[in-house]
């Protein structure tokens, strides 16, 4: 069971966090790292054990401060209209194996998922994504959100306490942070590192084609 503080969050504390994941939803769904109504976000309200999650089906782009949903991190509901993200499961091992994790951004992009199938982690192949980042590991789990997925989350994060990001194999981004715009800095960073990587490894196809065949 999770040990809520004694006392509640301030309505100015509880604002902010929803604020946060209001504004990064939406330049996630202006630059198209999540385009539909996939991915999810989500904040710890700070000093507690309560966690604000984007609603199930709901767009990024629809994501409003009375459709967010506040749960704590045994998953129990405790304010906002509809469901939690599906994702729920997985946002909440993630928070309670590193405390220090402010916030959460998962979304299905496109090229981190394409470099993903075919590769166990994705090369930060820039200085910038090597100093951000460090490593993005792949992970091939059984669906979206089984529990039989999460002793394997638990596992990668216990292993390696530096870890801020990683890609579910044809699911796409999870980026941890210590806010919940630092964690779309880094899936941003993810996207990009990996189209990055597809471009130099087709270049380095073409090249090695052309040589083969000269």
């Amino acid at each position: 069971m999770s040990n809520l503080m004694s006392s509640s969050p301030t309505t100015d504390a509880i604002m902010q966090v929803k604020q946060s994941l209001l504004t990064n939803a939406k330049r996630a769904y202006e630059i198209r790292l999540q385009t539909g109504n996939g991915g999810n976000l989500s904040g710890r309200i700070p000093g507690t054990d309560l966690i604000i999650i984007k609603a199930s089906g709901c767009s990024f782009d629809k994501c409003r401060a009375d459709n967010l949903i506040t749960v704590t991190l045994d998953g129990e509901q405790v304010d906002g209209d509809g469901l939690p993200s599906q994702e729920l499961a997985t946002h909440l091992a993630i928070y309670k194996q590193r405390p220090d994790a402010q916030g959460i951004f998962h979304s299905h992009s496109p090229w981190a998922i394409a470099y993903a199938n075919f590769n166990d982690t994705i090369p930060t192949v820039t200085l910038h994504a090597k100093s951000k980042l460090g490593r993005i590991p792949v992970l091939r789990l059984s669906g979206e959100t089984t529990q039989a997925n999460l002793p394997v989350i638990k596992a990668l994060l216990t292993a390696d306490r530096n870890l801020c990001v990683f890609v579910q194999d044809r699911h796409g981004i999870f980026s941890f942070a210590s806010s919940i715009e630092l964690a779309r800095y880094n899936a941003e960073l993810v996207e990009e590192t990996a189209q990055i990587a597809w471009s130099m490894a087709l270049v380095e196809r073409v090249a090695s084609n052309r040589k083969r065949d000269a």
